[in-house]
């Protein structure tokens, strides 16, 4: 009997109970999405998307993400907003945050999609960071990810900046030549939308943009081709709209490429420097000192033209600067030749680090520069040689000179000057890149043709 008790209980016995294990919510919050690991290997297009999510659900009181466009094979170029100023952070005061809830009814009220465009110069405090414009050069792909983590995930840490300033970033302005660069030609550097009048692929979108535009590349094998007209792709056609709209209140401008190691500034187009070049230099030097401080690594500074030793038309710096009259637009080239455009992983994080230390002194004394440029009173951009006044309709109205009478004195002008007034006006800069070679500026032909290398590419 005791045995067929024991038979029975055994058959009706029922499963052993799983004890739940109490989780907090915030813990909770952060397991719905998977984070990728940024800072120590390149990342997919799709992991990319998948980290900017993750952050936009953890940090939701802060931070937003925009689509701007839709690129030949269906990807998104998308933005993150990172604006401490917002009506649903709880840390701001109560003061604060209704300040924020006023100026984001009005931004709803009149009705325009992206990020809030406040009225006045004192609003002049959005700092705009794209990379991965060329689909090669990973490395700037994945140091605007880290200046996104250093904002949001160690926010407490740049928390002077956050009270200050707004960030705008695209970390990949270039999906479709991404993947392709990823899966297919490591070397790949254009989009990749296809050209009707020929079976090539491809439109570098830094020689796409409508600042001189037909001074560009026109052959369509080149690595450097313009593109059949300005904003011919969609994917400058997404940063032109989102750049243009947030025009009033950009503060700094800054284009990530890589290998040049160095820290450029206008005008790429032509040899002459910009009326502010002092002020440019300025804020350039900042970055390379901090960067200097921070492990040694020596960066250039110095106009595009000048340091690359070509002229670049068309390119996104130009145009914010040319155009938009941006304030302060610089391009950072990453390090560095030895290492080329996809440096082994182990050296992800090193370079983040090293360029968001740089990029964090640009923005402070960004801040604090702003006064001092008035780019209203600034005289008319320099037509580079060889461009006729007319135009016909490729150079923007506000650069160009559509006047026909100026049109053989201010050429013979340009020709004057040419290189050697380039010196006297880069003196300053020469003499402080005293580990590079003394340049040869006189007899040196000026060349259009990219480089396999350095240059904002």
């Amino acid at each position: 009997m005791q045995t067929t008790k024991r038979a029975k209980k055994s058959k009706g016995r029922a499963a052993p109970k799983v004890t739940a294990i109490a989780v907090p919510l915030h813990a909770t919050r952060r397991m719905v999405i998977p984070r990728p690991d940024v800072l120590h290997t390149y990342l997919e297009y799709s992991q990319i998307n998948q980290y900017l999510e993750y952050i936009v659900h953890r940090y939701s009181n802060f931070v937003k993400l925009y689509t701007l466009g839709i690129t030949h094979e269906k990807r998104e170029v998308r933005a993150v907003e990172i604006n401490w100023m917002n009506a649903d952070n709880v840390e701001l005061s109560s003061v604060m945050r209704m300040q924020a809830a006023k100026h984001a009814e009005q931004h709803k009220i009149s009705g325009a999609k992206g990020p809030m465009v406040l009225p006045g110069d004192k609003n002049r405090n959005i700092i705009f960071i794209e990379a991965g414009t060329h689909a090669r050069e990973w490395i700037t792909v994945s140091t605007s990810l880290n200046c996104i983590y250093q904002l949001t995930e160690r926010y407490t840490r740049n928390i002077e900046l956050l009270r200050n300033l707004r960030f705008i970033i695209v970390p990949l302005v270039n999906p479709d030549g991404y993947e392709y660069s990823r899966t297919k030609n490591r070397n790949w550097r254009k989009n990749r939308r296809p050209h009707k009048a020929s079976k090539i692929v491809g439109t570098d979108c830094n020689r796409n943009y409508d600042i001189f535009w037909e001074c560009g590349p026109t052959k369509t094998n080149r690595n450097t081709y313009k593109g059949e007209r300005p904003f011919s792709e969609p994917e400058t056609r997404a940063m032109r709209n989102i750049l243009d709209s947030l025009a009033p209140n950009l503060l700094f401008f800054l284009s990530l490429h890589s290998y040049g190691q160095s820290i450029m500034y206008p005008w790429g187009y032509c040899r002459e420097a910009p009326y502010y070049w002092r002020e440019l230099h300025t804020l350039a030097t900042t970055g390379r000192t901090a960067i200097k401080s921070y492990n040694g690594r020596e960066y250039r500074t110095g106009s595009i033209s000048c340091l690359t030793k070509r002229t670049i038309a068309g390119s996104v710096v130009d145009y914010v600067y040319g155009v938009l009259k941006s304030p302060m637009a610089l391009v950072m080239e990453l390090p560095s030749r030895e290492l080329g455009f996809q440096p082994p992983v182990e050296m992800i994080s090193q370079i983040g680090h090293e360029s968001w230390f740089g990029i964090r002194e640009m923005c402070k004394s960004a801040f604090d520069l702003r006064q001092r440029i008035r780019r209203d009173e600034e005289p008319m951009a320099p037509k580079p040689p060889g461009v006729s006044n007319s135009g016909g309709g490729d150079s923007p109205s506000n650069v160009s000179n559509s006047d026909g009478k100026k049109k053989s004195p201010q050429k013979k002008k340009i020709k004057k000057r040419s290189k050697r007034s380039l010196l006297t006006q880069h003196a300053e800069i020469l003499e402080l890149q005293k580990r590079q070679p003394a340049r040869r500026a006189k007899t040196a032909p000026l060349r259009t043709r990219d480089g396999h290398g350095d240059g904002p590419s």
